[in-house]
């Protein structure tokens, strides 16, 4: 009977093991929710998307790099057709979102993301890195090259 427990604790002790000893581009493989932003910019730090953005991060198996996020109250274009906005609907609503897609590559903590296209088109063809950090099913990232300028500072957690 305390073999089966000495087994039974050594599978669960090598099981935990092998999880603490996965690389972030293992870990990182999955969907993730934006639970909070910033971005500091000459010692300010400014909530750009709320203090309650929205947002989804994919990073798939294959390499490919999906991002999506807003502010939550985004303006509604009163003629009900997106390419009848104001041009005052059209700034709150470029300004209030950024969204993108492209390549992703994993050297240590430092991802490479290769953008194919971005609702800010300055990214298209160019490549960002950004810091990243597992803990559990918290991931923390650190843009340097953030879209709206300065260092972005973000924290999600994994989509289950």
């Amino acid at each position: 009977m305390n073999n089966i427990r000495i087994l039974a604790l050594a599978v669960a002790l090598s099981a935990s093991g092998s999880v603490a000893a996965q690389s972030l581009k293992d870990q990182i493989v999955g969907t993730w929710k934006t639970v909070s932003i910033y971005n500091e910019q000459g010692g300010k730090k400014e909530h750009l998307y709320s203090d309650k953005p929205i947002g989804v991060t994919v990073f798939d198996k294959s390499g490919t790099y999906i991002s999506w996020l807003s502010k939550p109250d985004l303006p509604k274009i009163a003629a009900g057709n997106r390419l009848k906005g104001t041009d005052a609907e059209y700034r709150a609503v470029m300004q209030g979102m950024v969204a993108g897609v492209g390549t992703y590559t994993v050297e240590g903590d430092t991802v490479h993301i290769k953008w194919t296209a971005s609702s800010y088109p300055n990214r298209v063809g160019t490549t960002e890195k950004r810091t990243y950090k597992i803990n559990g099913d918290e991931l923390t990232s650190v843009n340097p090259t953030a879209a709206s300028g300065g260092v972005s500072h973000s924290k999600l957690v994994r989509v289950k």
